[in-house]
């Protein structure tokens, strides 16, 4: 990863962004909402990184003070290890250990994502909400004039 080409890494992270708001229209449920909206943020901050490395860029190129070379070289030096060490970086809470098995298109986004910008999405905060399930309702708490004919059906 010696030439680090932040002007792809930024056009690449853009178009994945619109390609998760645009999956996210689909969710049903607020866990697969959550989980969106945290891999939007994600690349929204990348993008962010990726505008500042191409500022750095930008000043490296356009420099035409030599006592300023050592300094500017460095600063963009230290967005290629950032982007390095810190975005890349796997640290062994993968998000895709929280994605439910039946969010087949965006694990394939994730994958397409990972493949395209090399980034990880760390887990690091998230908290999902709890699925309401069946087996995990009270009778006592279900309004029975309501459901008066639903319990009517289950009376022995």
């Amino acid at each position: 990863m010696r030439n680090i080409n932040f002007l792809t890494l930024h056009a690449d992270a853009a178009g994945l962004r619109i390609m998760v708001l645009a999956n996210r229209l689909a969710s049903t449920t607020e866990t697969e909402r959550l989980l969106h909206d945290w891999v939007e943020q994600h690349l929204a901050r990348f993008i962010r990184f990726t505008r500042k490395a191409l500022a750095a860029e930008r000043r490296v190129l356009l420099n035409n003070d030599p006592q300023q070379d050592a300094d500017l070289g460095e600063e963009l030096y230290n967005y290629q290890a950032t982007y390095r060490d810190f975005w890349c970086e796997e640290d062994g809470y993968d998000l895709l250990d929280y994605v439910p098995l039946e969010m087949v298109e965006f694990r394939a986004l994730l994958g397409t994502i990972y493949r395209c910008l090399r980034i990880e999405f760390p887990s690091w905060g998230l908290i999902l909400p709890e699925e309401v399930s069946l087996h995990d309702l009270d009778p006592e708490d279900i309004d029975t004039e309501c459901s008066g004919d639903l319990f009517r059906l289950f009376e022995d």
